[in-house]
C-alpha cells in the first residue's frame, strides 16, 4: 500500500500516531511535514491514498491540487483529517480549493474550530463495512473538531455529541456535530474526518479499547495507543486504499 501523507509534523511530534499505524500496515509512506511543499514528485506514480492531516493549504501548490483531483478521478483515495491546519481552520484556508470541491463536506466562510471542554462523546449515526469487528457500544469521547456541512452525495457515519453536566449527572446534547463524512457515489473513496488523530484534540481516542498497544516510528520512537484506536485508523486508511 502506498500513501502520501502530508502534515501534521516531523516525526517526534504529533505525526508519531498516524506514522506508526501505517508502519504497522506496513504501508510504504511518503511523508511530507508542514512548512515543506507537497508537489506533485511526491504524488508520482499514484498513491493509493493520500491524507492531508493539518497541512496548510499554502503548502499545497495548485498544481498538486490538480493532480490529486486527477488520481482520484482514477480511483485514489482521499482523506482529510482535522486539525488547526484543515477544513476552515486559521492554518488550513481550504475553502474554495480543488480539494474542497473534491471532499463530501463543504468549509466555513470563518474559523470553524469547535472545542469540547467536558468532552464530546462519538456516535455511530450509520453501520458501514470498513467498521466490521469494531464496536462503538463503548465508545471514547474527543475534545474539539472542525465544524463541517456535508454535501448531497455525503453519508455521515459517525458525529461528536457534547458531553453536559445537568443536576449532578450528565447528558448528551441533542446536537450532532459530524465527525466522520463519506462520499456516498459509486468509486469514490473520500473521506473527512473532523477532529485529530493526535492530541489533543482527539482525547480518549487515541486510548479507545481495552489492550495498549507500543507501536514503533521508527529505530528511536515509539507511541503508545489503543487497541480500538488502531483497529479504527486502520479501517479507515485500509478503506480509503480500496482493501
Amino acid at each position: 500500500m502506498r500513501i502520501v501523507y502530508a502534515g501534521d509534523s516531523p516525526a517526534g511530534g504529533p505525526a508519531n500516531y498516524l506514522l506508526a499505524v501505517l508502519k504497522r500496515l506496513r504501508a510504504r509512506v511518503t511523508h511530507v511535514p508542514p512548512g515543506r511543499l507537497l508537489t506533485p514528485r511526491h504524488l508520482q506514480p499514484a498513491p493509493e491514498v493520500v491524507i492531508l492531516s493539518d497541512m496548510s493549504r499554502r503548502h499545497v501548490p495548485a498544481a498538486t491540487e490538480r493532480l490529486i483531483a486527477a488520481h482520484v478521478a482514477q480511483g485514489t483515495g482521499l482523506l482529510m483529517v482535522g486539525g488547526w491546519g484543515s477544513f476552515a481552520g486559521p492554518f488550513g484556508q481550504w475553502r474554495g480549493s480543488i480539494i474542497e470541491q473534491l471532499l463530501p463536506v463543504r468549509c466555513l466562510a470563518r474559523d470553524d474550530r469547535v472545542n469540547f471542554p467536558g468532552s464530546a462523546l462519538i456516535t455511530l449515526e450509520q453501520p458501514h463495512r470498513m467498521f466490521q469487528g469494531l464496536s462503538f457500544l463503548q465508545p471514547p469521547a474527543i475534545c474539539g473538531l472542525n465544524e463541517v456541512r456535508p454535501t448531497t452525495h455525503s453519508r455521515v457515519l459517525l458525529s461528536a455529541r457534547r458531553i453536559l453536566a445537568q443536576g449532578g449527572g450528565v447528558r448528551l446534547e441533542q446536537r450532532r456535530h459530524p465527525l466522520l463524512i463519506i462520499d456516498d457515489r459509486p468509486g469514490r473513496r473520500i473521506a473527512a474526518l473532523a477532529t485529530d488523530l493526535a492530541p489533543h484534540w482527539c482525547g480518549g481516542l487515541v486510548d479507545w479499547g481495552s489492550r495498549h498497544l507500543v507501536l514503533p516510528v521508527n529505530s528511536r520512537i515509539q507511541v503508545e495507543v489503543g487497541d480500538k484506536y488502531v483497529q479504527f485508523v486502520s479501517a479507515l486508511v485500509r478503506w480509503g486504499a480500496g482493501r
